[in-house]
């Protein structure tokens, strides 16, 4: 079984048009998301797969796999490593 990624309901964000600011308050971390980082973050509301999420981002935007992978893969590992989202196994 694939593993899950999820937002962590810990971190207090907020919406300013169409990008996301977030806090990691235990850090003191501040993150900010342009448009197609809040549209990655909001398909993290829920449990999601990181191949499922590509296909999502494919059918959205007029993107290669190649490209939309490593840009993706390069984003979840700055959101893994400052406990912005969580990997659920």
């Amino acid at each position: 079984m694939a593993d899950l990624y999820v937002q962590n309901k810990e971190v207090i964000q907020s919406r300013i048009g169409e990008e996301v600011v977030m806090l990691d308050v235990e850090s003191g971390f501040y993150f900010g998301l342009n448009s197609v980082g809040s549209i990655i973050w909001s398909y993290l509301s829920e449990p999601v797969s990181f191949d499922d999420l590509l296909t999502k981002l494919m059918n959205q935007f007029d993107v290669d796999k190649e490209t939309c992978e490593a840009d993706t893969r390069a984003f979840f590992n700055q959101l893994l490593e400052k406990n912005i989202i969580r990997k659920i196994t």
